[in-house]
């Protein structure tokens, strides 16, 4: 009898127990729902929230193993086509037991070794220059001292060398003199290393003008800023890319001045000047001449960013431009005019949905009534990328500077 009262208590409980767990259930869904709501409205607070607190979305799937793939091939230095030296080992006792060895080798093995010289001299020359007098020029003349610049106390080679290490490698002027110093005990101050690089940006001046007079004849240029520092003060990295020359111009402003001193007033009529949607290339491009191709991944992700700040509005807008991005980009540079006006019709469509948030609102506007024109001219033309990405690859190697020296 009390095994029976027992299993009715139990089953009693567990009833309950299924109606609390239901009722939870019902609790959270309720919760959810509000909470898809709250961040369907408040899409940016929940997005800066996120941020503050350092939280990140769940990713699927599991991660790649490591290690080189299975049949992978593998990678070996390969034999250096030079020798410069062969130097034969011979034993002459064992080196684990100490017997000495005799006899004939059985066989002979090689291993190849690649070293440098680590630490070099520094070479000193003086010069003896012998200054005669030309009765036809009426003047004392002189011999040419052999690689070295005028009035310059290094050779260059070394000049070369500091040059290589400040801008190749990206070395601050501190760490170019520790290299001299460990290297070849030459002890150089970080203001002969400023000195050497004014000196050859002398020496390079006329080659400088040249790069510059083919960069305006290109047909289509492609342009970035970036920020920079000169003695503590705000300046500006201006980068102008064409014919496989990129040409760099600080200055105090990042207005449209800048490319006109380059480019000139009106010496630019029809030609294609590919950059981000900052305001100072439209003047630019309207007192230059230039015809506008605005950069893709710039607008992708400005969408982006609208995706992640107004909630089911915002991944609309990405959604839709990435789908014209690709039609665009598969026609391969090889579509015609009909087919520039079904994309721009495509981007026209996005005005005419209702949107809440005044900022998405305005991005859909702008990309049509003001920037459409500049969207689609890579369609037709080969000549032409629909991005800047070339231009940031190349303000890289200067932020990596900046970064290092601060």
């Amino acid at each position: 009898m009390n095994s029976e009262n027992e299993i009715q208590r139990l089953k009693r409980r567990v009833a309950e127990l299924e109606k609390a767990l239901e009722k939870e259930k019902v609790e959270k869904e309720r919760i959810k729902k509000e909470f898809e709501e709250f961040k369907a409205k408040h899409a940016s607070t929940v997005s800066k929230l996120k941020k503050a607190l350092g939280i990140k979305a769940q990713k699927k799937g599991k991660a790649k193993p490591l290690g080189a793939p299975k049949s992978h091939k593998g990678y070996a230095r390969r034999i250096p086509e030079r020798i410069d030296h062969i130097k034969p080992l011979v034993l002459r006792r064992c080196p684990f037991c100490n017997t000495r060895l005799q006899g004939r080798t059985q066989e002979v093995r090689h291993r190849y070794v690649t070293d440098i010289k680590l630490i070099s001299k520094v070479e000193n020359t003086r010069y003896d220059i012998h200054r005669k007098y030309c009765p036809k020029c009426k003047k004392l003349v002189e011999p040419e001292v052999p690689n070295a610049l005028p009035n310059a106390r290094f050779g260059l080679n070394l000049m070369l060398l500091v040059m290589y290490l400040k801008l190749g490698l990206r070395l601050p002027c501190g760490k170019v003199c520790d290299f001299l110093l460990t290297m070849y005990n030459l002890k150089v101050s970080e203001g002969e290393i400023v000195c050497i690089l004014r000196q050859l940006v002398v020496a390079f001046g006329d080659y400088y003008a040249y790069l510059e007079g083919l960069v305006k004849l290109a047909s289509v240029k492609y342009s970035d800023t970036t920020s920079w520092r000169v003695d503590g003060r705000n300046y500006f990295v201006w980068v102008f890319i064409a014919y496989a020359v990129v040409l760099y111009k600080i200055r105090k402003h990042n207005n449209h001045r800048v490319g006109l001193a380059v480019f000139g007033r009106r010496q630019q009529q029809g030609n294609i000047l590919v950059v981000d949607r900052y305001s100072a290339f439209r003047t630019l491009a309207e007192k230059a001449g230039f015809l506008l191709q605005f950069c893709w991944s710039h607008i992708l992700d400005d969408s982006k960013a609208l995706a992640k700040s107004f909630g089911a509005e915002g991944r609309y807008v990405h959604r839709k431009l990435k789908e014209v991005y690709v039609l665009a980009n598969g026609l391969d540079h090889k579509g015609s005019a009909g087919m520039v006006e079904q994309l721009k019709a495509e981007v026209f469509q996005l005005t005419q949905r209702h949107y809440k948030h005044p900022t998405v609102w305005r991005f859909v506007n702008n990309l049509y009534y003001r920037d459409v024109e500049n969207l689609f001219r890579f369609v037709t033309d080969p000549g032409i990328d629909p991005t800047n990405n070339i231009s940031e690859r190349e303000l890289r190697e200067l932020v990596i500077i900046r970064k290092i020296s601060n």
